[in-house]
Order: C-alpha cells, then structure tokens, then sequence
C-alpha cells in the first residue's frame, strides 16, 4: 500500500510536470493501465499512449504559466488535490481558475486521476 509520503512524493511530481507542462512528464507518474479523465473529455484514457495524447492535448490547449495548490487531502490510496492555476490558451487570452483533482495510486504511481474544472470558463478562455 502506497504511504502517506509515497503519495506526496507522485503529487510533488505531478504538478511539477503540469506546471513545467511536460506532458510524457506527468503521463511517467501513471500506472501504465491508469485512467486519466477530465470533466470536458468524452473518454477516459486507459493506456499509456491514451494518457499521453490526453494531456498533451490539455496541456497544449491551456498551457500553464502558474499553479497555487490550496490544499492536498490524503488518505492513502487516494488524494484530493484542489489548485488554481493561470492558463494560456492557444488564442493567446490568459485566465485563472480553480481545478479539483480525485486521484487514487496504487503500487507507486497513479492508477486514477479524474480533473474537474469550469468547462464554460475554459470554453470561453479559448473562444
């Protein structure tokens, strides 16, 4: 079972990838069977080359210029990452928002990462 700092180590490096967005980065930090999804996708991704063109599609699409984490919630084998972060999108317009992450690890590496975040607002940054 994944300690309390085995967890906080994968965090650490997590939204050291998202904020450097590094993409193959934080793809490395999933279980190669893990599931990422995000509230605006139609899928989850469930394999490595699903992870990795998931998040370099919401990496590109708002790339991140600066990340606050408000607070980390952990209870091992699961987190609650609640961050806000500021968003380029590919338009060129910047914006802040709030982002709600639900991840659950296993043996070392995230096996399940949900995201939540203000899909109009995002829809909106991008328009």
């Amino acid at each position: 079972m994944d300690t309390r700092a085995t967890i906080e180590g994968i965090l650490d490096k997590l939204y050291a990838a998202r904020l450097a967005n590094d993409a193959k980065a934080a793809a490395d930090c999933f279980q190669e069977d893990g599931r990422f999804k995000s509230n605006g996708a139609s899928a989850a991704a469930t394999n490595r080359a699903e992870q990795l063109d998931a998040l370099k599609g919401l990496f590109d699409a708002f790339v991140c210029n600066s990340l606050q984490q408000h607070c980390r919630v952990i209870d091992p084998p699961r987190a609650v990452v609640h961050w806000r972060g500021t968003f380029r999108a590919k338009n060129g317009k910047v914006g802040e928002t709030d982002v709600l992450d639900i991840i659950e690890f296993r043996d070392g590496r995230a096996a399940s990462v949900t995201t939540f975040y203000d899909t109009a607002y995002a829809a909106a940054l991008s328009a």
